[in-house]
């Protein structure tokens, strides 16, 4: 597969999860990649696996709530492969807990690396995108931007806030070439997940699944892919739902 030959696409939270199964199939799809992650020893096993197949990988331990640092790091990729044309917004740390009990310490660092690093990530590889006339942003959002979840609501807000960013962004950036949208995966089983749901909490989730199973990282790649290739070029301002129908659903 050759949808992305040649291009240049960021992946943040790139070692694991979701993010390792984007920029695996971003690169099976002829990418150089740019993986961010702030767990060195992951991405070095990440980049080393990748690599392995061929395809050129610059890895970037970064602190994407450091703004200045996070800036920086866009343009150093700029610089190493001479263009970015996709920035996939995927990092996320969240922690599960009644509304009532949440710290504000643990609510600014939700915030930090799930909203605020997206917002000056798109800000920094926006003049690299018009400087070149196109690009594709693609952020990840969840279904629970528009229903609600038990203990979420730091998440939820925080998702909330990403798609209505790729709204607005898709308006602001469209004219100069820019495309934005985002995926709203279904729940799956990640070292996330797993660590929050047990046994009877996946079961709900299948039992509520019209295709009768749940979402996969490699599934979920695809969309990302797809959305971040010229395959897209008229989809703007969209969330997609990779959630097999659950969001839809009174099952």
């Amino acid at each position: 597969m050759t949808m992305l030959k040649d291009k240049t696409v960021i992946v943040t939270g790139a070692a694991g999860g979701i993010g390792r199964a984007i920029a695996e199939e971003a690169g099976h799809a002829g990418a150089r990649l740019a993986l961010v992650d702030a767990d060195a020893t992951r991405l070095e096993q990440t980049t080393m696996e990748i690599r392995a197949n061929g395809v050129a990988v610059l890895p970037l331990v970064v602190d994407m709530t450091d703004r200045l640092l996070w800036q920086g790091s866009i343009d150093d990729i700029a610089t190493e492969f001479g263009s970015i044309d996709a920035m996939v917004n995927n990092a996320m740390w969240v922690k599960y807990e009644p509304m009532a009990e949440v710290r504000e310490d643990v609510y600014r660092r939700q915030m930090a690396i799930g909203l605020d690093a997206v917002y000056w990530g798109v800000q920094a590889v926006t003049p690299h995108m018009i400087a070149q006339g196109s690009g594709s942003i693609v952020n990840m959002t969840s279904p629970a931007s528009v229903h609600g979840i038990p203990n979420g609501s730091v998440y939820a807000a925080i998702k909330g806030a990403i798609s209505a960013l790729t709204r607005q962004c898709a308006v602001e950036l469209g004219q100069k070439g820019i495309r934005v949208n985002a995926v709203a995966p279904g729940p799956m089983p990640t070292p996330g997940t797993m660590s929050v749901v047990d046994e009877q909490g996946w079961e709900k989730r299948l039992a509520t699944s019209p295709l009768g199973r749940l979402s996969t990282p490699e599934g979920v790649a695809k969309v990302v892919v797809f959305l971040a290739s010229d395959a897209a070029d008229c989809v703007n301002g969209d969330v997609l739902f990779a959630d097999g129908g659950r969001s839809i659903s009174k099952m």
